[in-house]
């Protein structure tokens, strides 16, 4: 009897030296690997000009040595025999062990590619759509990788998810039906940001509604900055379903009238070169007025006191159209009084 304890007692002891030299060497594999994925991606990456290729596999050398220590420790176990009645629950640990690594490496690789599009691609690009959906993007797809992890690991130990899903689809349809408000700005940001026609920056006015420079184009709303100074926070649906006019598209120039009369005596030969004259001084003197623009006078109606006509002028943008409609009427009404035509009054013969 105290032979067969002796020699049960050498056999367990053998199988545990065995086992911690084979873990032991899985450790020191893992520790070299390293230093080999270090020499061999000096040399791959040095024939490419982008470092993605870097940073994906800086990514998986964690992951590649969690496996290589993974794999040692369940060939350690193996080799101890009184181990072996529990094989199928060690075969079943190892695997959501494995499984839970995969996870963890795919959700790296795809946020290292995500990140790597958003500092060397999405700011050379004409939008910041992409800059605004990289932060979303990246965690949709963790939880997509991590739930499909969840989902395989409860598979392997046998629990029927079917309820679980049902259970996550009625869960998934009342809380889409609770965040609809939510949901329909979200959508409509993404539509706004997509079109890339309106940007931050651009001043713009909706028909019936509010108006003001863009500030800010979020995934729930945009914010306007009106002309008085104030904050505007508008849902992007309104925005998605209201006629817009950008005045930064396709040129920020904006053409504009200012309307003007002056009496049934008036030489209206005169009138006009004279109307002329002043607007393209102005538009040459100020900064705020197209040089190129050649000014227009046309003359609209016999009004009750005086001949109306307008002058359409062009300025840079639409804050400078303000500042040369002041100067203009002063620079005018001054020019009318040394020309002697006359600005008549209102007036009704009974």
């Amino acid at each position: 009897m105290y032979r067969y304890l002796d020699a049960s007692l050498a056999l367990e002891t053998r199988d545990m030296v065995t086992a911690l030299i084979v873990f032991g060497a899985a450790v020191l594999i893992s520790l070299a690997s390293r230093f080999i994925i270090n020499q061999v991606k000096a040399r791959l990456t040095s024939r490419t000009s982008t470092v993605l290729d870097d940073l994906i596999i800086d990514a998986m050398t964690l992951p590649l040595a969690l496996i290589i220590i993974v794999a040692g420790a369940y060939i350690a176990l193996l080799q101890v025999s009184f181990l072996d009645a529990h094989l199928a629950n060690i075969r079943s640990l190892f695997v959501v062990v494995y499984v839970v690594i995969g996870t963890m490496a795919a959700g790296r690789a795809i946020n290292v590619a995500l990140s790597w599009y958003g500092t060397e691609i999405a700011t050379r690009t004409k939008t910041d759509l992409d800059e605004k959906l990289i932060p979303v993007l990246r965690r949709i797809v963790t939880i997509v990788i991590y739930g499909i992890g969840l989902i395989i690991i409860l598979d392997r130990f046998q629990v029927n998810i079917s309820p679980l899903i049902a259970g996550l689809g009625i869960s998934g349809l009342a809380v889409a039906l609770a965040l609809q408000p939510t949901l329909s700005n979200f959508l409509a940001g993404t539509y706004v940001m997509g079109d890339g026609i309106i940007r931050k920056g651009h001043y713009i006015a909706l028909e019936g509604g509010p108006e003001g420079s863009v500030e800010e184009i979020g995934w729930r709303t945009t914010k306007l900055r009106h002309w008085q100074g104030n904050l505007i926070i508008m849902p992007n649906s309104k925005l998605a379903e209201a006629i817009v006019t950008d005045f930064d598209v396709p040129e920020p120039h904006v053409v504009f009238v200012v309307e003007c009369g002056v009496s049934y005596q008036s030489d209206l030969k005169v009138v006009e070169q004279v109307t002329l004259e002043v607007a393209h001084n102005i538009l040459q003197t100020f900064p705020e007025g197209a040089k190129a623009f050649q000014p227009v006078v046309r003359f609209k109606a016999f009004g009750d006191s005086n001949i109306n006509f307008a002058i359409v002028m062009k300025s840079v943008d639409r804050a400078g159209q303000f500042l040369l409609k002041h100067e203009f009427v002063k620079a005018l009404h001054e020019r009318f009084g040394q020309e002697g035509i006359e600005i008549q009054y209102p007036a009704r013969k009974l």
